[in-house]
């Protein structure tokens, strides 16, 4: 055995103690509980903060709204993968079931009831979507998450609603989703309508999380030539058993999308122009308001590559009542064949981090608003390099600057206290001051074919400003240890041990609400069997972690298994 190979082997026993690259999410939209370069606090399925590290500014990502995001949920003010209704594109049938681990199994082996840990929740999914039969198919899906949803929220959350509020199970779960539909696919449309009914949480800008189902909801999308369609409605009823109110909004939102076709992506200069839209009617206590009932958001993308090398971007969008740019240039700097490097700037201005989302909560006889006076503005330089020293090794790193003028917080005026949960008054306001922050990554990978792939990677951010007016301070600095195995190409394992510093919450509590570093651990081992087009999957997330609320109202985030058993057609 020659050095190399010594040297290979010894790395590859090394990092088995280590791992990532992609261990399953619990659930599309989760992939944020298993992320390690940055900073991600889940308070539920339905509410997290999240934040990359080199993304700049204190916002949330899901509080940015881009083009890249048309078919995300809108909850309040947020941008939300889950609850899902994105159709699989495989034909297949598929099942998911998980637990947070402690479950009642393992209590009957504790004989005194006092040390019996509390009552542990599942998740269950069941899907299929048929063949296609002349270009027609179907598909249907049930699907809720029971985790974030019971310890200290569900006796409360349990009065606010009838005894019914999931399909299935006694949990109150944060979300729970039915639909099936029919599709239509061919070389010129794919096309879906889909109906269900749901049941989601919504945490508030005043910290309450707020009941709504929606029954129906009824979701349109076509993608044909050049264009892409969402038309959906939703029949939303809102209720607070205990005041005994009901509400119920009807809206109508959607988007149309033009993109430029094939020759033009070829080209020097590519366009994208389309229009978002939301129209509601309210009746009765319905807990949020948008101006005028209505948003129409129309906007443009133009990308203009004068060269290989160096490419602009930019989307604009404006209506009555704001508006948002985001822009930006990168050159990659022509240099050794195996050296990658690149220099960028981005720029974030407007009025809204979100111009579509709702402009007022109703709260306790207040009305709070959701859009703040003035505007924000983000700038940001980067340099990115990555050296291919081997054919089977990798280093990189980036480091970026960045400064943020008028970014978007909240203004706390009171703090109300009802049984287990804190809510607040106020507005969203700004800090119309300068916040900076430089940032640095690291990272070395190491591959061996299509056999084995590792990756090394640590990261700090530090940031200088008016710190207490942060609704996050995010995690100052991160590692993470990353791997995948695919042996005999049909049996995967990948794992992911990380840490992550302190984070800090403000302006939702009086105090501080601080967030211990931790480490972490991530793995899923899945076995295929391609002759038959099964797979079958088991998940283990947020094992070594301490059991911890990651967000002011949230819920115990606790370590657990989930498995998944798929048959393609």
């Amino acid at each position: 055995m020659n050095s190399f190979v010594k040297k290979f082997v010894s790395a590859l026993a090394i990092s088995a103690s280590f791992a990532f690259a992609s261990v399953d999410a619990e659930m599309e939209g989760m992939d944020v509980v298993s992320r390690d370069d940055g900073t991600f606090l889940i308070a539920s399925p339905t509410f997290y903060f999240d934040r990359a590290l080199g993304a700049g500014g204190i916002h949330s990502e899901s509080e940015l709204w881009t083009p890249r995001k048309l078919r995300y949920r809108q909850l309040l003010n947020r941008l939300s993968v889950l609850p899902s209704w994105n159709p699989v594109e495989t034909p297949s049938v598929w099942m998911k079931t998980g637990n947070e681990l402690g479950d009642l199994i393992y209590q009957d082996f504790i004989t005194d009831p006092s040390e019996r840990p509390v009552n542990r929740t599942p998740i269950l999914e069941v899907g299929a979507r048929t063949p296609e039969y002349r270009g027609f198919w179907a598909t249907f899906r049930l699907f809720q998450d029971d985790h974030y949803c019971y310890s200290s929220s569900y006796s409360y959350r349990k009065n606010l609603v009838d005894n019914k509020f999931s399909f299935f199970g006694e949990n109150w779960p944060m979300f729970s989703s039915a639909y099936g539909g029919l599709g239509y696919t061919n070389d010129f449309i794919n096309a879906s309508i889909l109906a269900g009914k749901e049941y989601v949480w919504i945490f508030s800008e005043s910290s309450r999380w707020i009941p709504v189902s929606y029954s129906p909801r009824i979701e349109a999308r076509a993608d044909f030539w050049n264009f892409s369609t969402t038309l959906v409605f939703e029949n939303a009823n809102y209720q607070d058993k205990r005041k005994k109110e009901t509400g119920e909004r009807k809206e109508v939102n959607g988007s149309i999308v033009y993109s430029c076709g094939e020759n033009c992506k070829r080209g020097m200069l590519q366009l994208s122009a389309g229009l978002a839209f939301r129209f509601v009617g309210d009746e009765g206590t319905v807990y949020t308001g948008l101006d005028e009932d209505r948003v129409l958001w129309p906007f443009l993308e133009m990308s203009i590559r004068p060269t290989d090398e160096l490419r602009f971007d930019v989307m604009f969008g404006v209506n009555n009542r704001d508006w948002l740019i985001q822009d930006s240039i990168e050159y990659q700097v022509p240099v050794f064949n195996r050296l990658n490097v690149s220099v960028g700037a981005k720029n974030i201005a407007g009025t809204r981090l979100n111009p579509i989302a709702d402009t007022y909560e109703y709260f306790d006889g207040d009305t709070i608003s959701l859009a703040a006076n003035g505007r924000m503005n983000l700038m940001q330089g980067y340099v990115r390099f990555e050296d291919s020293l081997t054919n089977f090794l990798v280093f990189g790193a980036r480091g970026s600057f960045w400064a943020e003028h008028g970014a978007e917080t909240f203004k706390t005026e009171k703090f109300v206290k009802d049984k287990i949960y804190t809510f607040r008054h106020g507005d969203v306001g700004r800090i119309n001051s300068w916040i900076k922050g430089v940032t640095g990554e690291f990272w070395l990978k190491l591959r061996y074919g299509e056999l084995f792939n590792f990756t090394a990677l640590t990261g700090f951010e530090r940031i200088d400003g008016d710190e207490k007016r942060f609704e996050v301070n995010p995690s100052e600095f991160f590692v993470s240890f990353n791997a995948d195995w695919i042996i005999k190409k049909s049996f995967r394992i990948s794992h992911s041990l990380r840490y992550r510093s302190d984070a800090e919450w403000n302006l939702r509590y009086k105090d501080p609400y601080i967030v211990k570093g931790d480490w972490f651990w991530d793995a899923t081992f899945e076995q295929r069997f391609p002759k038959w087009g099964i797979s079958l999957a088991g998940t283990i997330v947020q094992a070594l972690g301490k059991e911890v609320v990651e967000a002011p109202n949230g819920e115990y985030s606790r370590v657990r298994f989930f498995c998944t058993a798929k048959k393609a057609f």
